[in-house]
């Protein structure tokens, strides 16, 4: 078993390293609205690549999100799942069939999801480029737009610690579709970064 998968998912040492001290992890706030609320309908194969500190990892995993309902997959060696994360209306269940136990609670996962994915502040296709400040659910959000591209979403919570969740796009999210080749997420409220690779988008959009 590829054994960097295991050290991404779980974000601590590999089975044969000493095990990490368990410390307690801090409420990570963040709305999950329910996925019917949520647009558009896709599913997108990816890679992540997982860094906090000198640990480093990678997987890869399928994201889908249909209706009322938003499903990340993990895939270990060989296309073996290794668990199910999913959101269905606003119930979050997790499944997991390989690995070390998750040392945070997986609606973390999801909060991530929803703040690169979905969450936008309002926008008209062909408006000017530069800042757009605004809220969304209690977070001050600051969108910084490049050539009729968004470049990159900072979420502050100064109620909550200092700093921001970055996240950073690639080519290809614009005002009418959002599809970046490449997103990641700088998250200095808890020292960690994901280098998410979408391989293949797949639109679910009723016809």
């Amino acid at each position: 078993m590829r054994r960097t998968f295991w050290c991404a998912f779980v974000l601590v040492g590999c089975a044969s390293a000493p095990p990490a001290p368990r410390e307690p992890v801090p409420d990570y706030p963040g709305v999950l609205h329910p996925p019917s609320e949520l647009s558009p309908d896709f599913a997108v194969e990816q890679h992540v690549e997982v860094r906090q500190g000198e640990r480093r990892g990678g997987f890869d995993a399928v994201l889908q999100k249909r209706g009322d309902e938003l499903v990340l997959v993990g895939l270990g060696p060989m296309g073996v799942r290794g668990f199910v994360l999913r959101q269905e209306g606003e119930a979050v269940r997790f499944e997991q069939t390989l690995g070390p136990r998750l040392p945070f609670p997986p609606r973390n996962v999801l909060v991530d999801v929803h703040r690169a994915f979905f969450k936008r502040l309002p926008r008209e296709s062909g408006a000017a480029d530069g800042e757009v400040r605004g809220h969304l659910d209690d977070e001050e959000v600051t969108e910084t737009w490049r050539g009729g591209e968004l470049t990159e979403r900072r979420y502050a919570r100064p109620s909550f610690r200092p700093g921001s969740v970055r996240v950073l796009y690639g080519a290809g999210c614009t005002a009418s579709l959002c599809t970046p080749e490449t997103v990641k997420i700088v998250n200095e409220w808890f020292g960690y970064e994901l280098v998410i690779e979408n391989r293949r988008y797949h639109s679910l959009q009723k016809s």
